[in-house]
């Protein structure tokens, strides 16, 4: 918890604006599309939203929110996924000194990425922001998951998708998103920032607002498809889960889960169900493992995912590069 304090990144209205092309890929995102991309025209030279073959007229309300639409028709090709072939599509051409991508279910607060570019020397950023939770089940395990992620300590090289950004002459150094150990990869993010090296995550609540998942289907399916590609050791991964209400003071897991609700703007009353919420988030954990050793795949945008398990930072970095 002391190293997620050091991590949180607050608005910078000093921020010196930045020359950045925004991407936004985007698959049957007609509900958000339309917010997302208007967050993000005040501070962006370009704003491109790549329509991954949507049939719900995405790309449409893209294009009357003020962005440029690429449209990609079809699967990806083989060792690619979708979601990496529309980012690389979407910064091809770009001559900004940044690149950001930026998921259809974000928002970000005015001046987001100057404060990012301003408060990183890295080559590369991203940000984890606040939760925007509907259902239930959002409500009981999307803030339950962050908090045990910030309890266990991100992984190494850890990164978020939700807001990534890049030098853009860096990222064309490694090749982008079409790096080998990107272009398939599960969590894309991650793999990315390994092989752009010193990555710089923050968390951003202030910043940024996203709905990960609507309702139970879709956060089944989508933790699922990441928790054994993000999580090299499953078993650590999983006291850390369960240690907290297997312990002699379950309580105590209870009033940490209200307060972490209470901080990050949640519903704390949903802390008494804490135990609950980590049964089930261990469950999938189990599920992706279970999943990953027996190549089954996950339903994903219409899409089958593999649901790969990671081979660990190490190994990720020893993946070549396009350039040698």
């Amino acid at each position: 918890m002391g190293w997620a304090a050091r991590r949180f990144l607050a608005a910078n209205p000093l921020a010196p604006a930045i020359d950045v092309r925004v991407i936004i890929p985007a698959r049957d995102e007609s509900a958000v599309i339309a917010a997302c991309v208007t967050s993000v025209l005040g501070e962006a030279a370009e704003v491109v939203v790549v329509d991954d073959a949507s049939s719900d007229g995405t790309g449409a309300i893209a294009a009357a929110a003020g962005a440029r639409v690429v449209r990609l028709d079809g699967d990806p090709p083989a060792g690619w996924l979708g979601k990496p072939r529309a980012c690389l599509a979407g910064a091809e051409g770009a001559t900004t000194t940044w690149l950001a991508f930026v998921d259809a279910d974000v928002v970000l607060a005015p001046g987001a990425l100057a404060t990012m570019a301003a408060a990183t020397r890295s080559t590369s950023t991203s940000i984890v922001g606040g939760l925007e939770c509907r259902s239930f089940w959002e409500r009981l395990l999307l803030p339950e998951l962050g908090l045990a992620l910030t309890q266990e300590g991100f992984p190494p090289g850890f990164a978020s998708g939700q807001c990534f950004l890049v030098r853009r002459d860096h990222y064309e150094a490694v090749g982008g998103h079409g790096h080998p150990s990107v272009r398939g990869s599960v969590v894309d993010d991650r793999s990315l920032a390994l092989a752009l090296g010193g990555h710089d995550a923050r968390l951003a609540p202030a910043l940024m607002t996203a709905r990960m998942y609507a309702g139970w289907s879709e956060i089944r399916a989508g933790l699922t498809k990441n928790s054994a590609a993000l999580h090299d050791r499953p078993a650590r991964h999983l006291a850390w889960l369960l240690a907290p209400v297997a312990s002699r003071r379950p309580w105590a897991a209870v009033v940490v889960s209200a307060g972490g609700r209470l901080v990050a703007g949640q519903n704390p009353a949903y802390g008494l169900l804490s135990p609950l919420a980590r049964l089930v988030l261990a469950g999938f954990a189990v599920e992706s493992r279970a999943r990953a050793r027996t190549g089954r795949t996950v339903e994903w945008k219409g899409r089958p995912v593999p649901a790969p398990s990671q081979p660990g930072p190490r190994a990720a970095r020893r993946q070549p590069s396009l350039t040698g």
